[in-house]
């Protein structure tokens, strides 16, 4: 049967890419991600915190299953630097599809953490506290900002409780006891937001970032900046943010953002091989019609 590049079936390279981001994913395979030096600075700027009593983290998860893929593995990383450097944070979203992320996400590193460390525990309301979905964000964070008192601000958590009955507030006045904010976003427009309006008069917050890869370009100008102080850059910021974790916790286990980006570099090598492979029999086959 004569081979002709020109009518092969594009159904065999759907197959073959399919099965390039599936295989890793399946068999847990995984290879050493690209170094990216921002999320190295992110990484610093955690292992850097010594926060006092009443100091906090603040992590806003503002994405949904559209970009799960590439916001989740970044949350989830930086959440689990935070439990296991026991900073206390809170977490919110001014996006309703990211709600069922603000209890999965800290409640699946805990429970991997405990695994891992059976010693210990993490728990809900010492560790992490929800504060639910917040919308009118512009004007939120300009509240939040100028709050004095953040308990009363915000009264309640996303189950009910009040604040100043769970430990990670005890002792939480205002912005200035946010020592570090974290945004996961693909959504326009918010982060800007945050740029403008997290600040008081004598303090902002230490500013870092998680983006999906469109708009990477427009997050470098605020890392230039200083604007914000780290950076992931898509899944394989998140990668590389997981193979810092796992070289400073030898026991780690692999995780979402390592098995996803080896996917994807496996499925982009493949499109270049196909590329290559494409050229090449069609320049073989133009030679020998001539």
């Amino acid at each position: 049967m004569k081979f002709d590049i020109y009518n092969l079936d594009r159904r065999l390279i759907y197959i073959l890419v399919l099965l390039a981001l599936i295989l890793p994913l399946v068999l847990g395979v995984v290879v050493k991600p690209a170094r990216m030096m921002a999320a190295e600075r992110l990484y610093q700027v955690i292992e850097d915190l010594h926060p006092s009593a009443g100091d906090i983290a603040v992590v806003a998860l503002d994405f949904g299953p559209n970009s799960m893929a590439e916001n989740k593995p970044q949350a989830e990383a930086v959440v689990e630097h935070l439990l296991r450097r026991r900073i206390p944070f809170a977490m919110y979203s001014q996006y309703i599809l990211a709600q069922t992320f603000l209890d999965s996400v800290p409640s699946e590193v805990a429970k991997r953490l405990m695994r891992e460390n059976p010693s210990e525990r993490w728990e809900y309301g010492k560790d992490w506290v929800n504060l639910g979905l917040k919308l009118n964000p512009a004007v939120m964070i300009q509240a939040m900002a100028e709050s004095e008192d953040l308990v009363k601000y915000f009264k309640k958590d996303d189950h009910g409780n009040n604040l100043a009955d769970l430990p990670a507030f005890n002792k939480v006045h205002n912005l200035e006891n946010v020592k570090l904010f974290a945004q996961f976003t693909s959504l326009t427009g918010t982060f800007e937001s945050y740029i403008q309006f997290l600040k008081s008069e004598k303090f902002r917050p230490l500013f870092v970032h998680g983006c999906t890869s469109i708009t990477i370009p427009k997050a470098y100008t605020y890392l230039d900046s200083g604007q914000i102080v780290g950076l992931l850059e898509g899944v394989a910021g998140a990668a590389w943010y997981s193979e810092l974790l796992r070289k400073q916790y030898p026991f780690r286990g692999k995780d979402d953002a390592l098995t996803i980006n080896t996917g994807l570099g496996v499925a982009q090598l493949l499109i270049i091989l196909l590329v290559v492979f494409g050229n090449v029999m069609a320049f073989i086959q133009a030679r020998r019609q001539g």
